[in-house]
């Protein structure tokens, strides 16, 4: 169903980071975006940045941190 990858931040200008969509997926001419900690990204452009940004605010962000935080209690300690 999804694609997994870990990508390299490139920097690009000045102040600005990039980072490069896989070739797999579909991409438009623009992509939309919305970050905090965590980053949503339509890489077709077709979502609207202030609708990502509130799917992630009120359904990602509340929902992640209690998720990964269980899953780290449930992992063994190595020592």
């Amino acid at each position: 169903m999804g694609l997994k990858t870990k990508r390299s931040n490139i920097k690009h200008g000045r102040y600005s980071r990039a980072l490069v969509i896989p070739a797999a997926i579909e991409k438009g001419k623009t992509s939309t975006l919305a970050a905090n900690r965590l980053m949503i990204v339509d890489p077709r452009g077709e979502i609207s940045e202030n609708d990502l940004l509130e799917f992630l605010e009120q359904h990602v962000e509340p929902n992640f941190w209690p998720w990964l935080k269980e899953k780290q209690k449930e992992r063994p300690k190595h020592e």
